[in-house]
């Protein structure tokens, strides 16, 4: 179905609702491999230096999900495992604001940060671009 008779911007909005893909010039732009894997390592880098509060996130986080699931849900389990994961998430914003700093690529560097933080931590429910 062609709509010749609709405004671009309206044409855009419905194609998309219908599945077709965006035109090459309004897809998002390709991260940049090198200061992705710039992100990648310093995350990493970061995690193990600090891999007890990680591992603690996780832990609380799954002893918390267990109690639910098992029918006898805890309160105190969920708030310890939202406190733990506050706080990787407040260092992760702290290293997040250093990265950008120190790359000066501002939003590609805040954005290859975030992308990172997704893909190595998916489990730590982690807001990308609120850090």
């Amino acid at each position: 179905m062609r709509l010749r008779s609709f405004p671009g911007a309206i044409k855009r909005a419905l194609g998309r609702l219908a599945g077709r893909a965006r035109p090459p010039a309004e897809r998002a732009p390709a991260p940049d491999p090198a200061l992705s894997s710039l992100a990648a390592s310093t995350i990493e880098e970061y995690a193990r230096a600090h891999a007890t509060l990680f591992e603690r996130a996780e832990r609380l986080k799954e002893k918390a999900e267990r109690l639910e699931s098992s029918g006898m849900p805890s309160e105190s389990a969920n708030n310890r495992a939202e406190r733990a994961r506050r706080e990787v998430q407040a260092g992760l914003a702290a290293l997040r604001a250093s990265f950008i700093e120190s790359r000066g690529a501002g939003g590609q560097a805040g954005s290859a940060f975030d992308r990172e933080v997704e893909r190595l931590y998916p489990s730590l429910d982690l807001p990308g671009s609120d850090l």
